[in-house]
C-alpha cells in the first residue's frame, strides 16, 4: 500500500524557505572560514542541510534529496571530526549551495522533481564526485555501512529474514495538530519516497459525536507498518516536527519479543486489550518465544526458523522501542509569535490606511466648515487612532537591512579572489529597518557600488604595500537613521577617486568643457554620467561604464540620493540617504499663493518670520538670513513655482536640513502638520527639482509634495553663483 499526495499547492512554503535556508548555509559556511573550529556555526549549516533534505524529501522532491544527502554527509564527517574544514572544502560547499538554488529554481519555474535538468546534470555530477573524495574510501555504499551497523548490533537476529527492515509505527496526534499548521500527511508521503507504507490502519477512538465535533482539533493516531532499508534514525527523523503532546512508538518488527510487544500494546492510549486489536489489524501479529533457540520470532517466520534453524546457536537480540516526546525548541516561542503574510496583502493594507486618511481629512474640514465642536473632537480622537494604525501598518513592511548585507559578503569573497585581492568586510547597523519595498529595490545599487568599490578602490597586495599600508584592504557597509530617513554607506580605505583623470575622462566624452570650474564634490559626481568610466581595461566586473549611471538613477527613483565622499589614498565613501517607507509620511503643510504644498516634516527643523530688512530683492529666488550668527541661503517658493497672485503681509522661513546642510524655504502661510498619503505623479513632473509627488487632501484637492534634497542643492547652487557674482 502506498500514500500518495498532491502537494503542488503547497510548494510555495518548501520554495520560500528553502531559499532562506540556502542563505543561512552561506553564511554560515563564511563564518567557517574565518573560524572553522566553530562547532555552533558547523551544527547549525549542518541542520539547515538537513532541514532541506527532510523538506523536499516531504514534497517528493528527489532530485533535491539525493544531492542534499552528499553533502549532508560530508558535513557529519566534518562534524564527527573525521575530516577538517579548509578553503577548498569552503568553496565546494559554497557551490553546492549554488547548484541547490539552482535546482529550487528549476523546479519551482516546471521541471521535474525527479530528474536532474538536462543543462544542471554536467555541474552535478561534477560536484557530486568532489564530494565522493571526502566519503569513506570514495566508493563504499552508504546502506552497506548501514548493514555493517545493523550486523555489529545484532539487529538482524534471525537468517531466515534478508532484505529490507519491517518497522512496526504507532502514531498519536495531538489535538492541536492541525491548529499548529502541522499535517502529519507529508510525513507519509516523504516515507514512502523511500520505502513501502505496507499498512495504513487509521485510529478513530476518540473521534467523538458529530455534535460534539470541534473542526480545529484532530482526534487521529496511524499503525503504520512500514518496509524499508533505512535504520531507525531515519524513521525517528521523519517525525521530528511533530507537534507537542504527540507522541510516538518504532518497533523493529523482525527483532520484537513477546514482552516488548505486550509494553507497546499496554502503552498504548486505547488501553492493553485495544491496542493489541490494534496492532493485529495493522499485521503486527505477536511474536513468538523459541526458548530452545533463545530467540524471539515474527509469527510469519516460526516455520522458515524451525527448518532453517533447528541447530543454530542463540544470538543475543536486540529490539528497539522508541517513545518520542517533543523536545523543547528554544525558538517555539518565537515561531509562535510570527506568521508568513504575503507582501501584496501588506500592500493592499497599506493602500487602505491611506485611503482611511484621506478619508478622515475630509471628515475634519467638513467639521471645520461646520464649526462643530463635538465633531472635531471626535474626529480628532479618530485620527489619533489612525495615526495609531499607520503606524502598526508601516512598522508590519519594515524589515531589517542585514539580510541585505548579509548577501554581500559571497560577493565580496568570490570577487576579490577573482581580482587577486585581500579584503575583509565590516557591516554595522544590521538591525536598521526601514520599508521592504525599499529593501527589494536598493540591492541592485549596493551591488555596482560594492563591485566597483572592489576594481576600482581597492588595491592589490602589492599596491596597498608599496603605498604602506596593510595587505589587506577594507571594505564597510554602514546603515543608520537619520531624520527620518536611512543612511547607508559604501566606503574603502583603497586609493581614492583621482580628480584630474575624472576631469580628463569627462572632458573626452564631452560631459563637461575643458574650461569649466568644478568643486570637488561636483568632480565626483561625474562618475555618475551615463556612459562615464576611468578603467584602463574592460572587464567582468567593470570598465564599460554601464552602471553607475543606473545606480544613482535607482537611488532617485526611491526619492533617495547618494553622495561621494573621497580622498586619494585614503578611501571613498558613497552614501546613499533614501526615506523610511514609500507609502505615508508626517508632512507639513504650508501655503503660496493659493495653493497648498507639503514638506515631509522629517526635513523640517524650525520656522520663523521672515524679518522686512531680510537682504534680498523681491525678483530674487534666493536670498540669505542671519539665523542666530549661522548663514542660511534661502529661496522663495513664490518664485520657484512663479506665482503672481497679491504678496502676503508676512512671509515665512521653514527651516530644513539635509545630509548636514540647512536651508530655508520662504512661504506664505504655515498650515501645521498632517498625515500625507503619497501619490505618484505623471511623467511631465519628471525634471521638476522641486517637486517629488503629491498628496490629497480632505477637500479634494491635491496639495504637491517639496521634493527638499533638490531644492536645498538648488538654494545652494544659487547662492554660490550670486555669491561669486
Amino acid at each position: 500500500m502506498t500514500f500518495e499526495l498532491d502537494l503542488d499547492s503547497a510548494r510555495g512554503v518548501f520554495f520560500a524557505e528553502a531559499r532562506q535556508l540556502l542563505g543561512e548555509v552561506e553564511t554560515y559556511v563564511l563564518q567557517l572560514e574565518q573560524d572553522p573550529q566553530d562547532s555552533e556555526t558547523l551544527n547549525a549549516a549542518f541542520r539547515a542541510a538537513h532541514t532541506i533534505k527532510g523538506s523536499a524529501g516531504v514534497f517528493g522532491l528527489s532530485v533535491i534529496t539525493h544531492f542534499v544527502h552528499n553533502l549532508e554527509t560530508v558535513l557529519d564527517r566534518v562534524r564527527n571530526g573525521e575530516i577538517g574544514f579548509d578553503a577548498e572544502m569552503s568553496t565546494l560547499v559554497l557551490e553546492c549551495r549554488d547548484h541547490i538554488s539552482e535546482l529550487v529554481d528549476a523546479i519551482e519555474n516546471g521541471a521535474d522533481a525527479t530528474e536532474v535538468p538536462a543543462e544542471l546534470v554536467q555541474g552535478q555530477d561534477a560536484l557530486t564526485q568532489r564530494l565522493k573524495a571526502y566519503l569513506h574510501d570514495d566508493t563504499v555504499n552508504h546502506q552497506d555501512e548501514l548493514n555493517q551497523v545493523a550486523q555489529a548490533q545484532g539487529a538482524q537476529n534471525s537468517s531466515a529474514h534478508q532484505g529490507p527492515a519491517q518497522w512496526h509505527i504507532s502514531l498519536r496526534l495531538s489535538p492541536s495538530t492541525l491548529c499548529d499548521g502541522f499535517d502529519p500527511a507529508p510525513i507519509l508521503n516523504y516515507l514512502s519516497a523511500y520505502g513501502e507504507l505496507k499498512q495504513i490502519v487509521p485510529v478513530i477512538d476518540k473521534l467523538p459525536s458529530f455534535q460534539a465535533l470541534d473542526p480545529e482539533l484532530c482526534y487521529l493516531g496511524f499503525e503504520l507498518t512500514y518496509e524499508t532499508d533505512k535504520d531507525l534514525a531515519f524513521v525517528e527523523e521523519a517525525f521530528e516536527f511533530l507537534t507537542e503532546g504527540s507522541s510516538l512508538n518504532v518497533v523493529n518488527m523482525h527483532t520484537c519479543t513477546p514482552e516488548q510487544w505486550d509494553a507497546l500494546a499496554a502503552g498504548l492510549p486505547e488501553g492493553q486489550a485495544r491496542g493489541e486489536e490494534l496492532l493485529r489489524e495493522s499485521g503486527f501479529e505477536r511474536p513468538f518465544a523459541l526458548p530452545e533457540l533463545g530467540e524471539s520470532v515474527p509469527a510469519a517466520l516460526v516455520g522458515e526458523v524451525l527448518a532453517k534453524r533447528a541447530a543454530a546457536q542463540p544470538d543475543e537480540v536486540v529490539s528497539v522501542q522508541v517513545t518520542q516526546k517533543k523536545a523543547p525548541n528554544k525558538n517555539s516561542a518565537a515561531a509562535s509569535q510570527s506568521i508568513r503574510v504575503p507582501s501584496d496583502k501588506l500592500d493592499t493594507l497599506i493602500n487602505l490606511v491611506g485611503e482611511l486618511v484621506i478619508a478622515n481629512a475630509g471628515t475634519v474640514e467638513q467639521a471645520k466648515q461646520m464649526n462643530n465642536t463635538s465633531m472635531l473632537e471626535a474626529t480628532s480622537a479618530v485620527a489619533s487612532l489612525i495615526e495609531e494604525i499607520r503606524d502598526g501598518a508601516l512598522g508590519l513592511r519594515m524589515v531589517q537591512i542585514g539580510e541585505t548585507f548579509q548577501r554581500f559578503q559571497r560577493v565580496v569573497r568570490d570577487t576579490s579572489k577573482s581580482l587577486g585581492k585581500q579584503v575583509t568586510l565590516e557591516i554595522t547597523g544590521e538591525d536598521t529597518e526601514l520599508d521592504k519595498s525599499v529593501v527589494e529595490k536598493i540591492g541592485d545599487p549596493l551591488m555596482h557600488l560594492v563591485r566597483n568599490a572592489l576594481d576600482h578602490g581597492l588595491e592589490t597586495p602589492e599596491e596597498r604595500a608599496a603605498a604602506g599600508k596593510s595587505g589587506t584592504g577594507k571594505l564597510g557597509l554602514h546603515a543608520y537613521h537619520d531624520s527620518g530617513h536611512i543612511v547607508i554607506e559604501v566606503s574603502d580605505n583603497g586609493r581614492g577617486l583621482a580628480r584630474e583623470k575624472i576631469i580628463r575622462k569627462a572632458i573626452e566624452k564631452g560631459i563637461i568643457a575643458p574650461d569649466q570650474a568644478l568643486s570637488d564634490a561636483e568632480v565626483n559626481m561625474l562618475i555618475f554620467a551615463p556612459g562615464f568610466s576611468t578603467a584602463e581595461q574592460v572587464t567582468d566586473i567593470s570598465g564599460r561604464g554601464v552602471g553607475m549611471d543606473v545606480v544613482k538613477k535607482n537611488i532617485e527613483a526611491l526619492r533617495g540620493t547618494v553622495q561621494v565622499r573621497s580622498q586619494v589614498g585614503v578611501g571613498t565613501t558613497f552614501e546613499i540617504r533614501l526615506p523610511l517607507t514609500l507609502a505615508i509620511i508626517d508632512g507639513f503643510m504650508i501655503g503660496v499663493g493659493n495653493e497648498i504644498y507639503v514638506i515631509p516634516l522629517g526635513y523640517v527643523r524650525e520656522c520663523l518670520e521672515l524679518p522686512t530688512e531680510v537682504l534680498g530683492s523681491d525678483d530674487r529666488m534666493d536670498l540669505h538670513y542671519d539665523l542666530r550668527g549661522e548663514f542660511l541661503p534661502c529661496v522663495r517658493l513664490r518664485k520657484v513655482f512663479d506665482c503672481h497672485s497679491g504678496k502676503p503681509k508676512r512671509e515665512n522661513i521653514i527651516v530644513v536640513s539635509f545630509g548636514g546642510v540647512k536651508a530655508g524655504i520662504v512661504a506664505d502661510q504655515l498650515h501645521g502638520e498632517s498625515q500625507t498619503v503619497i501619490k505618484p505623479l505623471g511623467n511631465i513632473f519628471e525634471n521638476n527639482r522641486a517637486i517629488s509627488g503629491a498628496t490629497i487632501m480632505g477637500n479634494g484637492n491635491v496639495a504637491l509634495i517639496i521634493d527638499v534634497p533638490k531644492l536645498i542643492g538648488e538654494v545652494v547652487n544659487l547662492t554660490a553663483v550670486h555669491s561669486e557674482v
